[in-house]
């Protein structure tokens, strides 16, 4: 390679030479002035560039390892198969920049702007893009696991097929943004608006959307199993074979959400139609919920508040169903309880109730029993004691304890 200094570097980029494969290696480059340079391939690892200009230069296949590139501009710059490894590039400019295939691993860029820009295929692991400007920015098939990307403004990006596992994306805006069969797995989207966002087959297992805008977002097919969706906006969401088993949604609310397949609103539903074995929680304030007949919850955590009505027709195996004091809980005749704990709340029961451990109903207020209802299970009695009203012709067998002091 041959070695320049910074003036013959300005001289001979002014001229419109091709500088291919040139040594600029630790140079001191900052504030140069490099538009529309053609730097192929060459050597700037270890250089000062802040606040260098380098709009719409040629750095295919450039090594620019540990540079330091704060608030330089490289938009529209041409970036593909770079490797910047490590480099800062805090505040750069990299509007439309093509930076396919590029090695972004550990680099910083933070406050960056990379509106339009192409990431696609690019290596961006334990990248630092914390309040980065990405709208309409493409990652379609990048590899971001471990990426900081909180309160980065990500709307219309791209991020299809793309690894973002264990990315933190706290607080970010992400409308309409496309993860389209994406990893998402143990990512951090707490608090994020993903308003209209698409995560189509999505693999969201154990991820974190506590407290995100979900309206309208699509999540068909999407793999929510052990996510935490608690106190989250789905209302209007597409869930449509969205797997949500053990995913908890305390608090997560919806007027209503989309069961159609072709996520187009022809068939509606609630939460707890959509997600049958998660962890959800039905308000109260006097809100009715039902689970009709053919469904089936199994390990889920259900919280229903003080008031609340709740019916179940659908058979519910292994769940713990929290109640609150005056939350009147029916089990239909098509419903059954098998192997279910249900702590408070008042118990009208027209169908079953089986328990295989022990005790299934804590510090229950009342249990009503009809004539066609069926009940073999230990009750553990609150302090004042249970109500009991049996119809005749009900099967009972159970057997009652005290209640244990700090129990739920």
């Amino acid at each position: 390679m041959t070695a320049l200094n910074m003036a013959e570097l300005e001289a001979r980029v002014a001229r419109g030479e091709k500088l291919e494969r040139v040594d600029l290696a630790g140079l001191n480059l900052s504030g140069a002035q490099l538009g529309r340079a053609q730097l192929q391939r060459v050597d700037l690892d270890g250089a000062n560039l802040e606040s260098a200009d380098l709009t719409g230069a040629l750095l295919q296949g450039a090594s620019l390892r540990e540079a330091f590139l704060v608030g330089a501009k490289l938009a529209r710059a041409a970036l593909n198969n770079a490797d910047f490894d490590g480099a800062n590039l805090s505040g750069a400019d990299l509007t439309e920049a093509d930076l396919t295939r590029a090695n972004l691993a550990g680099a910083k860029l933070e406050g960056a702007k990379l509106r339009g820009a192409r990431l696609r295929y690019a290596q961006l692991d334990s990248c630092d893009l914390v309040d980065a400007d990405l709208e309409g920015a493409s990652f379609s098939h990048a590899d971001l696991t471990d990426a900081q990307l909180s309160g980065a403004r990500a709307s219309r990006a791209a991020f299809s097929r793309a690894v973002l596992e264990r990315a933190e994306l706290r607080d970010a805006v992400l409308v309409d943004a496309d993860f389209e069969g994406a990893n998402l797995e143990k990512a951090q989207l707490s608090n994020a608006d993903c308003t209209g966002a698409r995560f189509l087959e999505a693999d969201l297992t154990q991820a974190r959307l506590d407290g995100s805008v979900l309206h309208d977002a699509d999540l068909r097919r999407a793999n929510l199993q052990g996510a935490s969706i608690k106190g989250a906006d789905l209302t209007g969401a597409h869930l449509f074979g969205a797997n949500c088993e053990r995913g908890k949604l305390v608090g997560a609310m919806a007027t209503w959400v989309d069961l159609s397949p072709g996520a187009d609103g022809e068939r509606r539903g609630t939460l707890d139609q959509a997600f049958g074995s998660a962890d959800v929680a039905a308000a109260g304030g006097g809100e009715r919920r039902y689970f009709g007949a053919g469904d089936v919850l199994r390990h889920a955590e259900l919280e229903f508040h003080d008031g609340a009505k709740v019916e179940i027709q659908s058979s519910f195996e292994h769940c713990t169903i929290r109640l609150g004091k005056n939350t009147e809980l029916t089990v239909g005749p098509s419903g059954r309880l098998f192997d279910c704990t249900v702590v408070g709340g008042r118990l009208r029961v027209l169908g079953r109730i089986v328990e295989q451990k022990s005790p299934a109903l804590i510090d229950t207020s009342q249990l009503f029993v009809s004539e066609q209802g069926a009940v073999s299970a230990t009750v553990q009695q609150p302090p004042e004691s249970t109500r009991f009203a049996f119809e005749r012709g009900c099967r009972l067998r159970v057997h009652i304890m005290p209640s244990i002091s700090g129990s739920e």
